[in-house]
């Protein structure tokens, strides 16, 4: 009887969690939530598709926005 107490009360634990992690906004560094411009997708392996200026443009409105960190001079990892 004991371990199926203890389950009832995981699952209940469980569930109320997930609800409450749904439940809870996302939020800037003042509290309001960002309106974020879109993201064109592109892909990764064509040459300088990541580079265009339309995907820089985007970029920029997202870091104006408050959406994204600038990247700056980042440089991929060595390996």
């Amino acid at each position: 009887m004991t371990g199926r107490r203890s389950l009832v009360g995981l699952t209940c634990a469980l569930v109320l969690g997930a609800l409450l992690g749904l439940a809870a906004p996302g939020c800037g560094d003042n509290g309001q939530t960002p309106s974020c411009p879109p993201l064109s997708l592109y892909d990764i392996n064509a040459a300088g598709e990541a580079n265009s200026p339309k995907v820089a443009a985007e970029r920029a409105a997202a870091v104006d926005a408050g959406c994204m960190t600038d990247l700056g001079d980042a440089q991929p990892a060595a390996p």
